[in-house]
């Protein structure tokens, strides 16, 4: 990745190219402004821009983009360097309500692997999926090309095809919920799990009574800087629970 944000290299695979910088590839599409993250049809003449409150055109040329954020990638890159703990740091892919955390993470460090299952695991920081909003498998897809890494799209939770129905919010609960319960075992007694959600239909109560655990506390915070601006309010709620 730093060769080609500097310039100094490029992959001759055009697919890898393709994928390199994929932040610089949102404007190509020619989306406006305010549907950056949510592209229905691309845009060729000018048009009103919601988030500028001007009369803003689209890009036809990603060149100014790719620079832009090869230097910044960068930038991140060096100050990631100077905060960088001596710590080791694994990505294990697999479906959270089966993937056995020991014996996989044996497979990539045995011996961390080996203290692990000893001392179990201190808790959980993650932002699960939203029920029937995004398609994470699609808003990611970039990822698996450049991963080599298998879809597992009917696997999701709280997928977009399902949309928001009652049916749907039933699943979720039952899905993150089975998350939780199988996560459980490999934690630590006293363990913190926090979570972060846009829970607007008031699923966490229920989910947390499904995996017999307890909201302790909610941190609420406004979502500012989105890379869309819409006219709904929007904010999360940082969810910390713990054994009953």
């Amino acid at each position: 990745m730093v060769g080609w944000a500097t310039g100094l290299s490029l992959p001759t695979n055009p697919r890898y190219e393709w994928w390199a910088n994929k932040r610089a590839f949102a404007h190509p599409t020619r989306p406006t402004h305010a549907d950056l993250a949510t592209l229905v049809a691309p845009v060729n003449t000018t048009y009103y821009c919601a988030k500028h409150g001007k009369i803003c055109k689209p890009l036809f040329s990603m060149l100014s983009w790719w620079k832009r954020y090869s230097k910044d990638t960068l930038h991140r890159l060096a100050e990631f360097a100077k905060l960088r703990t001596d710590t080791y740091q694994i990505c294990l892919n697999g479906n959270s309500e089966t993937i056995n955390l020991f014996s996989q993470l044996a497979k990539k460090h045995p011996a961390l692997a080996k203290l692990a299952k000893r001392q179990k695991l201190r808790g959980i920081f993650s932002s699960p999926p939203y029920v029937g909003l995004i398609d994470y498998h699609e808003q990611h897809a970039y990822a698996y090309e450049l991963f080599g890494l298998e879809r597992q799209d009917e696997q999701e939770i709280g997928a977009l095809f399902k949309k928001q129905t009652k049916k749907a919010q039933q699943e979720y609960v039952q899905g993150i919920a089975k998350v939780l319960v199988h996560c459980q075992r490999f934690l630590t007694k006293g363990f913190d799990i926090f979570l972060v959600a846009n829970d607007k239909y008031n699923l966490y109560p229920p989910i947390a009574e499904q995996a017999d655990l307890q909201i302790v506390h909610q941190y609420k915070r406004p979502v500012l800087n989105r890379t869309e601006k819409d006219k709904g309010a929007y904010s999360e709620i940082i969810f910390h629970l713990k054994e009953k």
